[in-house]
């Protein structure tokens, strides 16, 4: 492994400057890779964001880098071709942080489709793909489909087909790119929120608070992007920008594993009920189900998990796969989150193109509006062409062709790496995961669990992460409360059940660098503990808890 560029991430409002050249509001995908494209490119640029990075739409998707198959259901082939080329560049440039992710569709009597159209379909999917990116789709029989997943419902199945994709972790793909920006020269300030623009006829800036301290401040620039997702509708009511667009909310449980020797697959489905398309994906040892897609009129900030959501998946996925068995007691956790659409009345929330586009509701302020987690680099890069050519300088960004930040620079990084952990006495799977998420900062990693064997157990025994890592987030990733660490530094809140003393050890842990004494560390875990569990009550499951969060599904 290389070594790494420490310190990684260190939060300080008062690093925030009088003026820039471009003032990022949002840290979501968006924002962090138009912050870290302008740095690339000598801009000055302060990168703040309202609660943490990727907290809202960018850490509760599909947890995909993928084409949309779907998509070309609806005749959008422009979009299918450029996300699968950023499909592509990404397992390139990024093999840490996406890797392939083989999915499995079958095809039922009763399906919509039937299996020459979506052989039909898969062909212009790998030749959009291009020679050479991905193994190419199959078709099986049905007795071998159901070989591989004996819990499919067998009336009906005439065949199924595979194929390629690929998989991530959103939020610490966000969190690096963010991470990028910072090396690159950027101010990232997260708990941060905008509390008014500045400039009537030109944006001019903003005011911004310190979520934490309450401290004020009043930034300058010449350009600014508001990239703030779900919350753009309230921001544009209150300065009268007009920018109407569409919130649509999506649901994921977190489920056990498949019991299936192919448990590392991902598969495509079909819900009887709507035909939306729906997924199981395999995510750090558990099964994320989902998505649905549901108008949203209320507050952003509000948006969460519903009964009604958690009985339309758990219906569906009893449909299609009875031999699993799941029942609301299985549930591990959940998230909810929104997508930010162009207003498109009459379409139903399912059939409202996911096209991107990029508004200028007054001279120097840029409005980015719908797109997808996978093209969130190649966007950014025509955002800030637009900053750059209004600034009037020259020159192209180099993200297309430059490794993602933590990107391992040895071609033995993941044997390296592994090696590296079991040596420190971390099982197999917790160190595989480990390089995978850490990428070239793992020796930083390593570091802090090799003074303390303490560190190196599992924070619970279903989820393959450290106890030592949310020393880390607090130390290195500029985690600030305890949901950035659990929901998404160490996903761990939504991956199984945590009992209050498991989140007592992590407060107890975390504390000291967050000026948290013992009191707080114990009031903060009951917190935490309290809320899961309320929402757990709230969808009538048993077993787990199940968070929300506000953002979307990409």
């Amino acid at each position: 492994m290389a070594e790494a560029s420490l310190p990684l991430l260190h939060r300080a409002f008062d690093a925030l400057e009088d003026r820039y050249d471009l003032l990022v509001i949002g840290g979501g995908i968006y924002g962090a890779w138009t912050a870290y494209d302008a740095a690339l490119r000598g801009l000055r640029v302060a990168l703040i964001e309202a609660s943490d990075w990727g907290a809202g739409t960018s850490s509760a998707s599909s947890k995909l880098i993928h084409g949309g198959l779907r998509y070309l259901e609806y005749g959008h082939i422009g979009l299918v071709r450029s996300a699968l080329a950023e499909r592509s560049r990404l397992l390139r440039l990024g093999p840490h942080r996406v890797h392939m992710l083989r999915f499995l569709l079958p095809v039922w009597q009763d399906s919509r489709t039937r299996p020459w159209k979506f052989s039909l379909g898969l062909t212009l999917y790998d030749l959009l793909a291009g020679l050479g990116t991905s193994d190419r789709h199959r078709r099986m029989g049905a007795a071998l489909l159901r070989q591989d997943c004996p819990f499919l419902e067998a009336a009906g199945l005439r065949a199924g087909f595979s194929y390629d994709d690929a998989g991530e972790d959103d939020a610490r793909y966000c969190l690096e790119i963010v991470a990028g920006a910072v090396r690159a020269g950027a101010t990232a300030i997260n708990h941060c929120r905008m509390l008014r623009l500045l400039g009537a006829a030109r944006a001019e800036g903003a005011v911004l608070r310190d979520e934490i301290t309450g401290d004020e401040c009043t930034v300058t620039a010449a350009s600014t992007v508001l990239a703030t997702g779900p919350w753009l509708r309230d921001i544009a009511r209150a300065t009268d920008l007009s920018m109407p667009v569409r919130l649509t909310k999506g649901v994921h449980l977190v489920m056990p594993p498949l019991p299936t020797a192919l448990r590392e697959h991902a598969l495509l489905l079909t819900a009887r009920a709507d035909q939306r398309v729906y997924f199981l994906i395999p995510w750090y040892g558990a099964t994320l189900l989902g998505t649905t897609d549901t108008d949203w009129q209320g507050d952003p900030a509000q948006v969460s998990v519903e009964p009604a959501d958690v009985e339309y998946l758990l219906r569906e996925v009893a449909s299609r796969c009875p031999g699993l068995g799941w029942r609301r007691a299985d549930i591990r956790g959940a998230f909810a989150g929104l997508r930010t659409l162009q207003e498109e009345p009459g379409k139903a929330a399912s059939a409202v193109s996911r096209e991107w586009t990029l508004s200028e509701p007054r001279p120097g302020l840029l409005v980015p509006i719908g797109g997808k987690l996978t093209a969130a680099r190649a966007d950014a890069a025509v955002i800030v062409d637009r900053v750059c050519a209004a600034l009037g300088r020259h020159g192209h960004g180099t993200t297309a062709t430059r490794p993602l930040p933590w990107a391992p620079r040895l071609a033995s990084w993941l044997a390296d790496g592994v090696a590296a952990g079991t040596a420190l006495g971390l099982d197999r799977e917790l160190a595989t995961t480990m390089v995978r998420r850490y990428g070239s900062t793992l020796p930083a990693v390593h570091a802090l669990l090799a003074q303390d064997p303490g560190l190196r157990g599992r924070i619970h025994p279903q989820v393959p992460m450290a106890l030592g890592e949310t020393l880390h987030a607090v130390r290195c990733e500029m985690a600030v409360t305890l949901q950035d660490v659990l929901r998404r530094r160490v996903p761990a809140g939504i991956l199984a059940v945590l009992e209050l003393p498991q989140v007592r050890v992590v407060t107890a842990l975390i504390g000291p660098f967050l000026s948290w004494d013992e009191a707080r560390c114990a009031r903060e875990a009951e917190t935490w503990w309290q809320g899961q569990h309320e929402l757990l009550s709230h969808l009538g499951a048993s077993g787990a808890p199940a968070t929300a969060a506000t953002g979307g599904v990409v």
